[in-house]
């Protein structure tokens, strides 16, 4: 009678943890800056990252606030000032939806319908530079969106990012004089299929920033 209720018991408890081993939420590795991604980049309050290898102007933490936004809008990527910033969630800022940093680091893949995606090109860029942590557990996701498709907070007033084709320049904040990969292919800013140039180096269809021509004399 007692082996028949230990073995009951047994196999209750292995039902039990079976069903919470399947119904248990997915481990989120890399919700926050200090979750992982210092390992690669160091501090958010350093001025050097390891990985590219390159060098800011100030700490990246004051540069994202004091140069990349006209102002400290803090909601842009906190939920309450101060705390480590989750990557795809904050409190928000007028204009600005509470996006976190895939606000600027990510795009949405599926306009108009809520998905986890936004990061794609971002895990994306990881998985070509041979780093495989995020892929292990983002198996789904889709084909980021190409590099020429704004990320949300790209042009907003108040943020001094404006393009991701990077043809004017306000991806470079750092020592190396390179933009982000947004789509995770590898190429960046003009070097993308996905931004073609004319000529003169102007993005197609953006005609902001021409200047009149001026006739070859003779």
């Amino acid at each position: 009678m007692r082996r028949a209720a230990s073995s009951l018991i047994s196999a209750t408890l292995a039902t039990i943890a079976a069903v919470w081993f399947v119904s248990a939420p997915p481990v989120t590795a890399y919700v926050t800056w200090t979750a992982g991604c210092t390992d690669c980049h160091s501090s958010f309050l350093d001025s050097t990252s390891i990985k590219p290898g390159n060098v800011w102007p100030a700490s990246k933490h004051n540069v994202h606030r004091n140069q990349m936004l006209d102002s400290p809008r803090c909601g842009a990527c906190h939920t309450v000032d101060g705390d480590d910033p989750v990557l795809n969630f904050s409190r928000g800022e007028t204009g600005l939806p509470g996006k976190g940093c895939v606000g600027c680091h990510g795009v949405d893949p599926d306009p108009g319908n809520p998905n986890a995606w936004w990061g794609s090109g971002l895990r994306l860029h990881h998985a070509n530079s041979g780093i495989a942590v995020c892929a292990t557990c983002h198996t789904d996701d889709p084909a980021p969106m190409p590099e020429h498709i704004q990320p949300l907070y790209y042009g907003v007033a108040g943020v001094n990012v404006h393009r991701s084709c990077n043809d004017d320049g306000s991806e470079n904040w750092t020592s190396d004089g390179v933009g982000l990969d947004n789509d995770g292919d590898l190429a960046y800013d003009g070097t993308d299929a996905n931004c073609p140039l004319f000529a003169d180096g102007f993005e197609t269809g953006d005609t902001a920033r021409w200047s009149s021509a001026i006739p070859l004399l003779g």
